[in-house]
């Protein structure tokens, strides 16, 4: 009975000098980590505060917040920003309420600009930042990171306006018209005070006038279906099949015209960009390009009444 007594008495006692001694350890490489922190010896500083966070016991949530945010800000520091994001995201989910929140935000939203490819790729990160930014805008509007958030939205508009440029002048130079029509259109509509206007609206008429081209072989290869669907209909006898025909020539028929009525509309909004561009853009270097295609459009028109 004694023997048992005595173990468990033994027990108990090394159980609480092991807690002890890790709740020893764990403040002491917070403290270390935080002094070199402070000192700007980033990386050393992230060695004793991961130690403090994930080997440690001990810590209360006050330390484990600052050892973290800390953690966070010492990879950011160091440019780590692929470590910063997943640090700085951490402490947001686990701190919602610190006072440190907003400036985790700030360096959060710059860390995915940071990481972000060129304007011409994936805008992942990049939306990622305007989000991270907005929320500051939105939830901390008395935060002295309110004017950087602006800066970063702004500079994230910049980056969506060249990247939906981009998008447009590659369907441009790959000959599809009326969808670079359409990315010109947004970049007009959505980034309006990022872009060269003028510059846009040219290119949005440009594109509208030649939206026929991305779709003559499809024309008439639809022409061709509705006149071989004709014939078949025009031979056939049995009256369930005959209709069965006529119900895909109605089909092909309807596509058709969809695309002959989107060619149509484009031609329309092209001459009202043409008519209002000398009034809107008087000082324009785009001046003669406009009226260029205001000449085309004539000529097309002139054709297509000819029958040419």
């Amino acid at each position: 009975m004694k023997k048992i007594i005595t173990l468990i008495s033994l027990s108990v006692f090394v159980f609480s000098c092991g807690s002890k001694t890790e709740f020893y350890v764990g403040n002491e490489k917070l403290s270390k980590g935080l002094q070199l922190y402070q000192k700007g010896e980033y990386k050393k500083a992230k060695e004793e505060l991961k130690n403090a966070i994930f080997k440690s016991q001990g810590l209360t949530p006050s330390e484990l917040m600052e050892a973290r945010f800390a953690l966070a800000d010492s990879y950011y520091n160091r440019e780590e920003y692929v470590d910063a994001i997943v640090e700085f995201e951490e402490f947001i989910a686990l701190f919602p309420t610190s006072g440190k929140v907003p400036e985790a935000l700030y360096k959060l939203a710059m860390s995915y600009l940071f990481v972000s490819p060129d304007y011409k790729r994936d805008l992942t990160y990049v939306n990622k930042a305007e989000e991270k930014a907005q929320e500051i805008l939105d939830s901390y509007p008395n935060s002295k990171y309110v004017g950087a958030a602006k800066e970063i939205i702004k500079k994230v508009n910049e980056i969506k306006a060249k990247h939906t440029l981009y998008v447009a002048e590659t369907y441009e130079k790959y000959g599809k018209p009326y969808s670079a029509a359409v990315y010109y259109q947004e970049a007009y509509t959505k980034y309006k005070n990022y872009i060269e206007k003028d510059y846009v609206i040219y290119k949005l008429a440009y594109n509208l006038i030649h939206s026929e081209d991305q779709y003559k072989g499809e024309i008439e290869n639809y022409k061709q279906q509705i006149k071989d669907l004709e014939k078949k209909i025009d031979q056939e006898k049995d009256l369930e099949s005959k209709n069965v025909l006529i119900n895909r020539k109605k089909l092909l028929e309807e596509q058709l015209n969809t695309l002959l009525e989107r060619i149509n509309n484009s031609k329309e909004k092209a001459k009202e960009i043409i008519a209002s561009f000398d009034k809107a853009y008087p000082d324009s270097k785009y001046k003669e390009q406009v009226k260029n295609l205001e000449k085309e459009s004539k000529l097309q028109n002139l054709l297509r009444k000819i029958n040419l």
